[in-house]
This record gives structure tokens, sequence and C-alpha cells, in this order.
């Protein structure tokens, strides 16, 4: 008997915060669809088997994200972007959100939720495009089930923030996701110390039985945060549960997984009811199609400028392949009926306006932003201007998240 699969569909399909204009005329086709490609064209580290800092996998030379755990392992460190870089993205991002603003229609649709944009926005709020996918897949979650959280798995659960969120919890304002980070690290957020971090909770929302994630240092930031009853450090291939104990499990992480997905799905299955359901949200071959810079590198490596495909590719930074399984949902279907599973629902969730200002958003700018945070933390003034720089950013991102 095969399980059933709710699939969000994330970055191509009109629906639920799809960008009410059409797909804009002339648009290449997929960027770079493989990691391989990419590495082609990309200037990296002497070639080397490199083992992950975060998972302690090996990887194969052409990695640019870890297999296991999809650490960055190859892409440009945020704090070694050039000043002219930054100022790229700067034009690129106030490219995006003029284009989005200009395409957004004038009513939001029956299902905004203000609260909880606000609350992914406090959360995420030095990352807004990350609070805008997040939303979105909240919105859908809560839209598509009713599962009871007694028996709800969150599969990649990383810090647990968005867990904590889709199930009903609320934090003090100053609580974010920018706590203890390591600014000068690959990947900022694999890093632990419980003294620089709290999180005052206002409204305690549904436990939510399990959540599992490789790495050690997200299973201690969820355990700090509280919203699982139980948390593991483990393989999404070999999962702690027993066999049928799980009637839902949430992944936005197995669309990240390359070889190891077949396995991953596998465990899915063992451990899901049979009257079970697996919320996957993944990226469409849309997702690639509308991302703002690998297209462009597309374009100047069919012109024979591979220097300009080059520089774009350093500044994808890796988003058009970090997500490997950019699949249709008749690639999914096959793919997951070879695992007992079968597609039963199609969410299509953000569209081609909020995949570019994702592309872009604040990331680029992180550790100036993060080192701003500080400064105002330390004078005592972030539970001032957070809150203020939240109300704004609600303001003016509203009308990108009502269409």
């Amino acid at each position: 008997m095969c399980a059933s699969v709710t699939l969000i569909a994330v970055g191509g399909s009109r629906g639920l915060f799809s960008s009410s204009r059409e797909k804009r005329p002339g648009l290449p086709p997929p960027a770079i669809r493989s990691v391989d490609e990419m590495n082609m064209l990309i200037e990296k580290p002497p070639v080397r088997t490199k083992r992950c800092s975060a998972c302690n996998a090996l990887n194969a030379p052409s990695s640019l994200f870890c297999e296991r755990c999809t650490a960055p392992l190859a892409v440009v460190a945020l704090g070694n972007l050039t000043n002219d870089e930054q100022r790229t993205y700067m034009a690129a991002l106030l490219d995006v959100l003029g284009e989005s603003l200009k395409a957004t229609s004038n009513s939001a649709p029956a299902s905004h939720d203000k609260a909880l944009w606000h609350a992914y926005l406090s959360a995420f709020w030095l990352r807004p495009e990350t609070a805008m996918i997040l939303y979105a897949e909240a919105l859908a979650i809560r839209d598509i089930t009713n599962s009871s959280s007694q028996h709800w798995l969150d599969l990649g659960c990383g810090d647990g923030i968005h867990a904590a969120l889709y199930s009903g919890w609320r934090f003090d304002p100053t609580f974010d996701a920018f706590q203890s980070l390591d600014p000068l690290a690959a990947d900022i957020y694999h890093h632990w110390d419980p003294n620089d971090f709290t999180a005052t909770v206002t409204t305690r929302g549904q436990q939510i039985a399990h959540g599992i994630d490789i790495k050690d240092t997200a299973v201690a930031r969820a355990n700090a945060l509280g919203p699982f009853s139980n948390t593991h450090q483990a393989d999404a291939t070999h999962l702690p549960l027993p066999d049928r104990s799980v009637r839902t499990i949430f992944s936005n992480m197995l669309r990240d997984l390359g070889d190891p997905l077949p396995a991953a799905l596998e465990e899915c299955r063992r451990i899901l009811t049979d009257d079970g359901t697996l919320l996957l949200s993944a990226m469409t071959p849309g997702y690639a199609e509308n991302l703002y810079f690998a297209p462009g590198a597309r374009r100047a490596q069919a012109d024979g400028d591979d220097d300009r495909a080059r520089q774009l590719l350093r500044l994808d930074r890796g988003r058009s392949v970090f997500c490997q399984r950019q699949l249709s949902v008749d690639e999914w279907q096959t793919l997951l009926s070879e695992h007992g599973l079968k597609v039963t629902t199609v969410r299509p969730i953000v569209g081609p306006a909020i995949i570019r200002f994702w592309d872009i958003g604040l990331r680029p700018f992180t550790i100036a932003l993060l080192h701003q945070r500080q400064i105002w933390k330390t004078a005592g003034a972030l539970p001032t201007i957070k809150p203020a720089i939240v109300d704004f950013l609600a303001k003016t991102l509203d009308p990108c998240c009502g269409n």
C-alpha cells in the first residue's frame, strides 16, 4: 500500500504567492542543471577529496555542497565577496524589488495571514527572502493537513524555528534566527554557544513529536528552542524511529539530497503509517529558470563568454544547484512510486518574482548586517530598532506576498 505525498511545489507555478505577471519572454533554458556542469565554469581550490566540517562526510572533488548534509564546500563565502560584487548584488536587489512591486495586485489572497507573516519576518528579519519562502510553506501546511503533532516528524528540522512558527509558537520581539553564529565560517549557522542564545516564549504552540537533523549544532538549537518532544541527530537514510510510527512527515530538506535520496525515501516509507502522508516541499523545473544570476550565466556560456559566465556563477553561489531535485510533478511521481509513495495532492506556492527576490535578498550583506545587529544589541537598542525594521519590512513586502 502506498502512503500519500502532498507536493508543495516551489518556484515556477502560478499559485499562492505566484507572480501575477506571466513568464518573461525570451527566458533561456534552465541555468546550470548539475554540480558538475557548474564546476566546469567555476574556479575552485586545488582538486582533492574534501571532508565536510559539519557532518564529517567525504565528498567528491566536484561537490559544491556536502552530499550528506548540504553544507557549503566550494562556494564563495559571504565574507569573501568583493566591494564590486556587493554593489552588483545591491543593484540586482533593487531591480527585482521594483519588478515584484510593479507586478503585484492591490488585494491579498484570502489565505494571507498578516500575523503569521509578521512572526516569520520577526524571526528572519535579516533574511526576509527566507521569511517569504518559509511563510508560504507554513500556509500550505496549515491549509492541507489536520494531522496531530503527536505523530509528526519534521525531517531536516534545522534550528526548529520554522517548525515552531508553523505549529503556533511565538516569541519575544527580540528573538531571531541570528544568534550564536560564526560570521567567518563557510557555514555561518554551523556554530553553537548556549550563552549567546535566548528564546523567550510568549505563546506555546503544539508540541511536535520529532525533529531530526544531521547537524549537531542544529539539534542543539532546536533543543534550546523547545518545540519538539524529541530531537534526534541522524542521517535521513537511517531514521531512529520504529516502523509505521509516524502519521505525517514534513520535509523541505529531501529536495536537496543527491545520491542519498532513494534511501531516505525508503526510510520515510518505513516509518510512515499506511495512511500516513509525506509533505514534501520541492523546487520545480521553473525554479532554476527564474533565478537572477544563473540564467545569465547560461546565456553567457552560450555566447562563448566564459569569463562572464564564471562571474555570474560566482554570484549565484550555488543557488541553482543547491536544491538538487528540481523535478516536474510527473518526475516526482515516478521517483516516489519506486519507494511506496504516491503523489495525491500538489500545492503550488511561490512563483517567479519571489524566487528572483529570494535568489538575492539580503543574504549578500549578511556579515555587515550581523555586525550592525551586534552593535545595536550591545548598546541596548535592539528591542527598539528591530521591531521598527520588521514593521517596515512587513509593510513594504506585504504586496509581494499578496499575489
